[in-house]
């Protein structure tokens, strides 16, 4: 099985390619997925510790891996799924990570802005993942029914993804899915703040960081 989900981030948002890519996280690397890591200058793995299988970016040399995890008590790791409620709201759960770890994700945005070309992945590359890149695609100025289009891609991703996940039982339904409507949500709220790049300043990514981006991924 390739590394599912993989995808350039440029496909859908008219971006310089063989920059930026997501993917969910690695099962088994086919030669072409071991050739294109290969090429990068860094794996943002979002995975918590619970969440990671040891040894599964083996066939990546040079340190490219590099782990950055919500942190503890996050929603997403897997003892929280089991006490998630089942009516979860994926749009509003977006959203209230995004409130109360701001600094995280521009954190890992800078990180990815000082390590391009790079590949950002979490488990199901969905939601974590979906939210890295829809904030940098904002940044960029990206138009956001490019942002949306580019999230949905991760549907018709998503029964293969699933076979690769063991979620606990009682996970919420909304957990399995990514409808556009959670994305828009979240590209709402962003906008409340007066757009991505405003935030992330605001919670410690830097000028530079945002003019390394433009730089690498402007056409």
């Amino acid at each position: 099985m390739p590394l599912p989900n993989l995808r350039d981030v440029a496909a859908e948002t008219a971006l310089r390619p063989g920059v930026l890519y997501r993917s969910a996280q690695p099962h088994t690397l086919t030669p072409q997925d071991a050739e294109l890591v290969a090429g990068l200058r860094l794996i943002a793995d979002l995975r918590g510790d619970d969440e990671r299988v040891a040894g599964d970016w083996a066939a990546v040399l040079g340190g490219a891996v590099r782990h950055a995890p919500l942190g503890a008590g996050s929603t997403l790791s897997p003892a929280h799924l089991r006490e998630s409620p089942a009516d979860l709201d994926l749009g509003d759960m977006y959203v209230a990570l995004l409130r109360h770890r701001a600094t995280w994700f521009a954190g890992v945005i800078a990180e990815i802005a000082d390590h391009l070309p790079a590949l950002v992945h979490c488990a199901a590359g969905k939601d974590r993942t979906g939210i890295v890149v829809a904030l940098i695609l904002d940044l960029l100025g990206v138009d956001h029914e490019a942002i949306v289009r580019d999230y949905a891609l991760t549907a018709k991703e998503l029964p293969e993804v699933l076979v690769t996940l063991a979620l606990p039982a009682g996970t919420p339904a909304a957990l399995l899915d990514a409808p556009e409507s959670a994305i828009r949500t979240l590209l709402a709220a962003v906008a409340g703040h007066g757009g991505a790049e405003r935030l992330l300043l605001a919670n410690g990514l830097t000028r530079g960081h945002a003019d390394r981006l433009r730089a690498a991924l402007l056409p």
